[in-house]
């Protein structure tokens, strides 16, 4: 029997830091649910620091990696920050694919991404 999709949960959690906002994302994030995050990561990228907790992560294709990077980039030209804390295994491969984790911060953890 094949194994049901896990959609995307994308919960904002409280940071003990100010100006700081983690993002955790669970679930299959691909071209069905990049909007989900994208409208819960627009609003925040350029204001302050952005993590975004991708441990739960448990699909990752080209769209998905698009929307992480986009959000990476706004906050770039905002003069914000934004750290991917992290990544699940899925995740990591694909970046490492595109070559992606040369041009975003990756933590091990939320809070080494808090702590910078």
């Amino acid at each position: 029997m094949a194994e049901a999709r896990r959609a995307l949960d994308v919960r904002v959690r409280e940071a003990a830091r100010e100006d700081t906002t983690v993002v955790e994302a669970v679930g299959e994030l691909d071209f069905t649910s990049t909007n989900r995050l994208r409208a819960v990561l627009l609003p925040l990228v350029g204001h302050g620091t952005v993590v975004l907790d991708a441990a739960g992560i448990t699909f990752c294709d080209s769209a998905g990696l698009l929307a992480i990077l986009q959000a990476n980039r706004d906050a770039r030209a905002q003069g914000a920050i934004f750290r991917l804390a992290a990544p699940s295994a899925p995740l990591v491969r694909v970046m490492e694919l595109a070559g992606a984790l040369a041009v975003i911060e990756v933590y091990p953890d939320a809070v080494a991404a808090l702590d910078g």
